[in-house]
């Protein structure tokens, strides 16, 4: 089976031939589908996407629309840039004096700047028109031709197939570049759908030995069911991500995508153009065509609210409505689009202590907070360590090509690896065992493998059930600077070693009032400056 992109392309006979000008370029990334259709009713594309089974759908202007409100997979849609339309206005302009363009608009009000001015620039031998169906494209189109006033056309594939058909000369509105940038957009998403489906699909990844996790296995199946809402609870790097992934396959929304969102991560003021999108013209950077946002491309799909958490309340309220509506009204739109969804969060914080101190929105977390799973911490499965090792190395001896005693290794890891408390979870074990490959990568023997040196937290003092709370936070906070210190502040980095998600690195942080200088203690001065997330 090939490893390439599928991406499954639906439009009329010029566009399919700006298409394949370009398809040379990416021979090599993805395997392309071109299927000549104008998008309707008629067409029953659930079966053509069951045929060619493709990661993303990509087209142009009302085909596209149509197919974004039909199918559950991502649909692509072309871009039109102004540089677009005032080239293809100078090719129409050297066929014929009097030009007629054609362009699909999400509402009919949305013709943006450039269109306001080109007729004054052109004179009345430039006419425009918007349109937002098929029908309605013919329609004007054959007025158009009934007025008797057009020596050119300009516009999408559909337009200029209907204007040659009545005999009038048509240029495409679209451009390679254009086509590049919805191709380049269509492999990036396609790829990101085939890692996710790799990594969910592969036997044996997400290893379970423990009676624990076979509880939580069991129901995650339960609740994947139904369009409820689960709530994943958790400390960092015990996989809620992956018990996500298989609730969203296991779940009625399987066919639609799985849209993560880091909600401690986003900006307030992107917080709604990216994940509610936003229409033409909408705001002065704002691209032209728009933009889907991260709700509606979850649209038949699930939608991962990764540390919610972490969410602030003013973000809480906006979420909340959409959650409860299920439609989402893009920046500057007018109208609501109906969605349908599954919700899955997750979180490492407590969210009922949240509430109670006024952190976190009751009535959104009651919303949450239909099914509840908890993934419980490594160490309180101590089962799962040895086999969830020997499988990460077995991969990464695979993956880095060497020959590896697992047995013989495991028996030297089985006695520090019992004591250790995994503040990492799964992640940190996960990255031990790629540490172990690839020394051994350099051809270092079993025996010569020096825990203390490649594995150095093994060999710190490991507080025990009763260590009071202020010194594990002070282990914590040690064993924090002085990764920082090895990789030079680089929070990308010491979040991978320790086996944490950068927001809860960046939290920590902000705890230990960490800044570039540190005292001899390791923890940071009261200098740093600090950034809001809003």
């Amino acid at each position: 089976m090939s490893n390439k992109a599928r991406i499954l392309l639906i439009g009329y006979r010029k566009f399919s031939e700006l298409i394949n000008a370009v398809l040379p370029d990416y021979q090599d990334e993805a395997e392309i589908i071109i299927v000549e259709s104008v998008a309707s009713g008629s067409v029953d594309y659930h079966a053509l996407v069951k045929e060619h089974n493709p990661d993303v759908v990509a087209s142009a202007g009302s085909n596209a629309a149509f197919l974004q409100n039909s199918l559950k997979l991502p649909v692509i849609a072309q871009p039109v840039t102004d540089t677009d339309v005032v080239d293809a206005v100078a090719r129409a302009r050297r066929i014929g004096e009097r030009v007629h363009v054609f362009t699909y608009a999400a509402k009919a009000e949305s013709e943006g700047r450039l269109f306001s001015a080109l007729p004054s620039l052109l004179g009345e031998s430039l006419q425009h028109e918007s349109y937002t169906t098929t029908d309605e494209a013919s329609e004007k189109l054959l007025a158009m031709v009934s007025a008797g006033n057009t020596d050119v056309v300009v516009g999408p594939s559909y337009i200029c197939e209907l204007a040659s058909r009545r005999g009038l000369p048509a240029v495409l509105i679209y451009s390679r570049e254009s086509a590049r940038a919805m191709l380049d957009e269509a492999l990036q998403q396609a790829r990101a759908r085939s890692v996710e489906r790799e990594s969910v699909g592969s036997p044996g990844r997400f290893v379970i030995d423990s009676p624990q996790m076979s509880r939580v296995a069991e129901l995650a199946r339960t609740y994947a069911r139904g369009s409820a809402a689960v709530l994943l609870q958790g400390e960092s790097g015990t996989g809620k991500e992956h018990i996500a992934r298989e609730i969203h396959q296991a779940s009625d929304y399987r066919d639609g995508a799985l849209v993560a969102i880091n909600c401690g991560s986003i900006p307030n003021e992107l917080f709604e153009s990216e994940l509610f999108g936003y229409v033409d013209g909408a705001f002065t950077s704002s691209r032209r065509g728009g933009r889907v946002g991260l709700v509606e491309q979850a649209n038949g799909g699930v939608l991962y609210l990764d540390e919610v958490g972490e969410m602030p309340l003013s973000q809480q309220v906006k979420l909340l409505r959409v959650l409860q509506e299920h439609s989402v009204r893009p920046v500057g739109g007018t109208r609501e689009l109906p969605l349908d969804f599954k919700v899955i969060a997750a979180t490492n914080s407590d969210l009922q202590e949240a509430v109670e101190a006024g952190q976190f929105r009751d009535d959104l977390y009651y919303r949450l907070n239909v099914f509840t799973l908890r993934l419980p911490p490594l160490r309180e499965r101590p089962e799962d360590v040895s086999a969830i090792a020997a499988h990460y190395l077995m991969e990464y001896a695979r993956q880095y090509a060497v020959e590896l005693d697992i047995p013989a290794l495991m028996a030297k890891l089985k006695t520090p690896f019992k004591h250790y408390r995994w503040p990492g979870n799964v992640r940190e074990l996960q990255n031990f065992a790629e540490r172990l490959a690839v020394n051994a990568a350099h051809n270092t023997a079993i025996d010569e493998l020096s825990l203390d040196e490649l594995l150095p937290e093994l060999s710190q003092p490991q507080p025990g059930e009763a260590m009071p709370a202020g010194l594990l936070k002070e282990q914590e906070c040690r064993a924090i600077a002085d990764a920082m210190r090895r990789r030079g502040g680089d929070k990308t980095a010491v979040s991978k070693e320790l086996g944490i998600s950068p927001t809860t690195l960046w939290r920590r942080l902000k705890e230990m009032d960490w800044s570039e200088g540190i005292d001899a203690d390791g923890v940071g001065n009261k200098k740093g400056k600090y950034y809001s997330r809003g």
